[in-house]
């Protein structure tokens, strides 16, 4: 896995996966696949909504810890929508978090951030590719979100290899 931080407003996430493109492309557009890693384990009762479609909108959400004193409130979310779908190939989407994560916070001047997914096929399967960019421009931001993508890949490395 390689890991770089642009300028703390990007973060790029690079990682070999042995499953195929198709394979890695349902896991992030089908509900009951991207519901199991998107949020890396945390919290339970994972729930997602996905309206794959350029101008569709998606929803993941997760019941949280009561003992994870990060982000208030009894459920956290991301959603956003698609801009750009490439079946098994490329994916672009917004990204808005429906919990404080800190640069969020109400009266806070905070935009939307986007994902650009690229599934890249190789002799060993696939290259992933994760940009998430438009991030406030602090590295502890930008180092927790990648962070959080390689917790999120590795929950998604262990699912793929239990349901293949």
């Amino acid at each position: 896995m390689s890991v770089e931080i642009h300028d703390g407003m990007a973060v790029c996430v690079t990682r070999r996966f042995d499953q195929d493109p198709a394979a890695l492309f349902r896991a992030f557009t089908e509900p009951e696949i991207a519901a199991r890693w998107m949020w890396a384990g945390l919290g339970s009762d994972p729930k997602a909504r996905i309206d794959l479609r350029v101008g569709g909108r998606y929803r993941i959400a997760i019941t949280a810890d009561p003992a994870d004193h990060r982000w208030p409130g009894p459920e956290r979310a991301m959603e956003g929508v698609y801009i750009e779908i490439v079946p098994n190939t490329r994916l672009v989407y917004t990204v808005h978090w429906d919990a404080d994560v800190g640069y969020n916070r109400p009266g806070l001047d905070a935009i939307d951030e986007a994902i650009i997914v690229e599934f890249l096929p190789s002799r060993a399967g696939t290259d992933l590719s994760i940009q998430h960019v438009g991030l406030p421009g602090d590295v502890v931001s930008a180092e927790a979100h990648a962070q959080g993508i390689e917790a999120g890949l590795d929950v998604l490395a262990a699912l793929l290899s239990e349901i293949e």
